[in-house]
């Protein structure tokens, strides 16, 4: 059977159909849920060949995916439908979503003994510098409950011992309020009230949120190795909340940094710790900045002495 014929120029056809009316995107939607056997089929389809983003990003499915890191490191997790796990399944680690940060990421959870992930989402990044490290002691942050349950969920698939903290990092341990979309699910969320403004049907939620060097005292940690933070423009309450832990630890940071004003205020704070700075352009590698923002998306900012991006900057 030609599962490509079956399954991508169909979608071709009716997707075409959704620039229509609104009834035809009903009915492609509700078709394509009907569709039984959709991973096996899918699996299937993937093996014979990659259809283009265009199209794999409406051919998704629920159930529980492995995703090789390299020939020896993989991690299971279970696919919703959302986005990034339908990249993932479709694409492949490193080659479609952030590839070249999670690239980077893995190089760097080798030799880290302490990492956390502050705004972890459904786990990617926790999920893996666990399966490329096993030793190390991975903290997962994430505030919003039934994103945390889908985390938690993820982490036992795999038999880790990452600490999912349902929380979030700030300059202040106490509560605060979260905004995010109206959304089954959530990639976009913050605890900075501008982030979001104009979304129609915001939700506003009370949240735990801490310090990190609350935390690490809590948890006695000797030090931090690695981190990554995706706060929504919150990364200074994030950052000042680490108190005097990065100039003792030193620790490498991967930061989504969206725009020039973030930027700005991040390169200031890292004043006078002899930090140096690469924009991550996905699917290239790393260009060493003195402009944090520039370009948004991710960021390395790791100790001068730090990396031999030579080993480091493939895409």
């Amino acid at each position: 059977m030609n599962f490509t014929a079956l399954i991508i120029k169909p979608s071709k056809k009716l997707l075409a159909m959704t620039a229509n009316s609104d009834s035809g995107r009903s009915w492609v939607r509700a078709a394509y849920k009907a569709l039984p056997f959709k991973q096996p089929l899918l699996t299937a389809v993937r093996a014979a060949i990659r259809p283009p983003e265009s199209i794999y990003r409406h051919l998704h499915f629920t159930g529980v995916v492995t995703i090789p890191i390299d020939s020896s490191h993989s991690f299971k997790i279970r696919n919703f439908g959302y986005q990034v796990e339908n990249d993932l399944f479709w694409a492949g680690y490193g080659n479609g979503f952030e590839g070249t940060s999670l690239r980077l990421w893995a190089r760097l959870a080798r030799s880290a003994n302490v990492i956390l992930d502050i705004g972890a989402n459904t786990g990617i990044y926790a999920l893996a510098a666990n399966a490329i490290n096993p030793a190390a002691c991975v903290y997962a942050f994430e505030p919003i409950a039934r994103i945390a349950e889908r985390l938690a969920d993820n982490i036992k698939l795999n038999s880790y011992e990452t600490e999912v903290v349902i929380a979030g990092a700030s300059a202040e341990t106490g509560t605060s309020i979260i905004y995010e979309p109206d959304t089954e699910h959530a990639y976009s969320a913050s605890l900075n009230p501008d982030m979001l403004g104009g979304t129609a049907g915001l939700l506003k939620t009370q949240i735990a949120v801490t310090r990190i060097d609350d935390f690490s005292r809590s948890r006695a940690l000797a030090r931090i190795d690695l981190v990554k933070i995706d706060a929504e423009k919150y990364e200074i309450e994030v950052l000042t909340g680490f108190g005097d832990l990065i100039a003792r630890d030193r620790p490498a940071m991967l930061i989504e940094i969206l725009d020039r004003t973030m930027g700005l205020q991040v390169a200031k704070f890292f004043d006078g710790l002899s930090y140096q700075f690469y924009e991550i352009e996905e699917g290239h590698g790393l260009k060493l900045t003195q402009t944090l923002g520039a370009s948004a998306g991710n960021h390395l900012l790791c100790p001068s002495e730090f990396l031999a991006l030579n080993s480091l900057g493939a895409g």
